[in-house]
């Protein structure tokens, strides 16, 4: 059978749950199936609705450039130049059935030419895009939740997707995107220095260290060492990186070591870690820093302490970067963002009014798109029941999780008897909490440690709001982390924290933690309920930081809860079994279509 996977965007630039997902479950269907992915990509050097084929792990791709040049509200869901595309990927793999998995940033028109030609398509509901125009999550930073479907609310929340509004907003995603390659980061382990002092060219090497149990990109500097770096930046920005010795210098002779972060000649940051006489300096070290718009020399220095015990000193300065919301700049200056983004604030204004009508309209034309689809999957009942309630009949969503490779997760070999490294994994933007989960930290004791784990890229102004409101001395952000490093990291947490403030489906991460055995601690909302009700963690009330640190302050203080509340998880569908599953829906639409045919 040959099936064609749809996806908004895919791996390795994007990677979240719905990209995760679609990836594994396309590796797997290939097994015994021939599964090609078409998904868009943001490529301002490439003509905008060009396609680009390539392979991912053996399968082919249909790589879409959408650049967001678009003017009108209905092209954010109706795009002709982007069905013409859709429309040649269908000529070309010519697939038995499609599976679509999203079709925001594509074009819904594609449905229709599915429609057409007959072929059999289903497709996943892994958020509320079809009733939600901005993203699909039913959350506004602003306005809040959306409890309810009303034109008025969704009017004043999507004014600005549409005229100079849109038209900035595609500008500041490919200012985005274009900044530093394709992110708004620039990691200084693949840059190289201006300027490099050190005794010996051996003393400075790339290397990796480890963080969190997982090996980290990293500029060894072994002191005295310095090295230089310069930058230019569009707007405000944030240097970060993690600090360390490594291990096998903690049980050798010598001293300690001093980092030192100098920008423009000026100390700014500085940290000594002498893990051979203390051992809590044996976990790395945050550096964290704010950077004004410009030009600026940032220097990396080490030296041993005292200067005299060099010996066995290896210094790594792990994974050093700079995010920036409106980038490194590389080349011509681009409009500053806040210009930019003061246009869209304003087109939200003057279009306010007639957005409703635009909301009805758009509601209009997914019922339509919810007509001609052949079979919906919901990966939580709850999402099923709320796409019921939208008018979908309820003979054609079925309630379907997502499957995982359970060979690629092991239990944790023990839990504490008590709680002490909390963790958050996910996408570092509003809705998904991490504020609330930083003001709960603050009412642990010190000794708890949190890491918070995700690219600082989709929302460089939250995620450096978060850095600078820090308090606790046990809170880390330790970057992004790859899908195949997840096992590994889990290894060493003892509790996972979803503090998502937005209707949640069945997120991926939560099912990761019931196969690594570690206990979840969520906010009592969408699909949250349905996975954590019978077992595996606890439930908190949205919104409320007492609540989730009350919660926090039982696994750290009552012995034995977070082991019990691990066995207790609800057992996890493989991906062997799920690619079973849809394999059967896939056959059967096939089938039902061979009828109609054969009339």
């Amino acid at each position: 059978m040959r099936i064609l996977q749809v996806v908004h965007d895919f791996l390795p630039n994007h990677v979240a749950g719905v990209e995760v997902y679609t990836d594994g479950l396309s590796r797997r269907l290939a097994v015994d199936h021939e599964v090609a992915i078409l998904y868009s990509e943001v490529a301002p050097d490439l003509p905008n609705y060009s396609i680009r084929r390539g392979r991912h792990h053996g399968l082919p791709t249909y790589e879409i450039v959408n650049n967001h040049t678009l003017r009108y509200f209905d092209e954010t869901y109706r795009n002709a130049a982007m069905t013409a595309r859709m429309i040649e990927v269908l000529d070309d793999f010519r697939p038995d059935v499609v599976h679509i998995q999203h079709l925001i940033n594509l074009s819904v028109d594609f449905v229709d030419e599915l429609r057409r030609r007959d072929i059999p398509m289903l497709m996943t509901l892994h958020d509320h895009w079809l009733v939600c125009a901005n993203g699909g999550q039913r959350f506004q930073q602003e306005l809040g939740r959306c409890e309810s479907l009303d034109a008025r609310r969704c009017g004043a929340c999507t004014a600005h997707m549409h005229g100079v509004g849109l038209l900035a907003r595609g500008l500041l995603r490919r200012q985005r995107e274009a900044a530093v390659g394709r992110h708004a980061v620039l990691h200084l382990v693949d840059e190289k220095p201006v300027r490099s002092a050190a005794p010996s060219a051996d003393f400075i090497y790339r290397d990796s260290y480890e963080v969190a149990g997982m090996r980290r990109p990293t500029i060894v500097a072994h002191p005295p060492a310095n090295l230089e770096f310069p930058l230019v930046l569009e707007g405000e920005a944030c240097f970060e990186c993690e600090v360390s010795l490594h291990p096998d210098t903690f049980e050798r002779e010598g001293g300690g070591v001093e980092f030192a972060v100098l920008v423009d000649g000026e100390l700014c940051e500085k940290r000594i870690l002498d893990p051979k006489r203390k051992p809590a300096d044996r976990e790395p070290a945050s550096l964290i820093l704010q950077l004004d718009p410009g030009e600026h020399r940032i220097e990396l220095r080490t030296r041993a302490v005292p200067e005299h015990e060099g010996m066995f000193c290896t210094a790594g300065w792990i994974d050093p970067r700079v995010s920036a919301a409106a980038g490194v700049a590389r080349g011509r200056r681009r409009p500053p963002e806040k210009l930019v983004r003061g246009a869209v604030q304003l087109s939200g204004k003057l279009t306010g009014v007639m957005q409703r009508r635009r909301v009805e309209a758009r509601w209009q034309a997914m019922r339509h798109v919810a007509d001609r689809i052949d079979l919906f999957l919901a990966p939580s009942r709850y999402l099923r029941d709320e796409f019921i309630r939208w008018g979908i009949d309820s003979e054609r969503i079925v309630y379907c999780d997502y499957g995982f490779e359970l060979d690629a997760f092991r239990p944790r070999q023990a839990l504490p008897e008590r709680t002490r490294r909390f963790a958050f994994v996910g996408s570092l933007v509003p809705h998904k909490g991490v504020h609330i989960l930083l003001e709960a930290f603050e009412k642990l004791p010190g000794d708890a440690r949190l890491d918070i784990c995700g690219s600082h890229d989709y929302a460089p102004d939250y995620s450096a709001g978060l850095r600078s409101r820090i308090r606790h001395p046990g809170i880390r952000f330790v970057g992004r982390i790859e899908p195949e490093g997840i096992s590994k990291f889990l290894q060493g947490v003892d509790c996972l924290v979803v503090p998502s403030i937005w209707q949640e489906n069945s997120p991926l991460t939560i099912h990761e933690a019931f196969m690594t055995g570690v206990p979840v601690v969520a906010s009592r909302m969408g699909g949250h309920e349905g996975l954590l009700g019978s077992g595996g963690g606890l439930l908190y009330h949205a919104d409320d930081a007492d609540d989730l640190a009350a919660k926090l302050m039982r696994l750290y203080e009552e012995p034995g809860l977070a082991r019990s509340l691990a066995v207790s998880a609800p057992p996890v569908k493989s991906m062997q079994d799920h690619a079973v599953e849809l394999v059967d829906f896939y056959t059967a639409l096939s089938r039902k279509r061979n009828e109609r045919v054969s009339r």
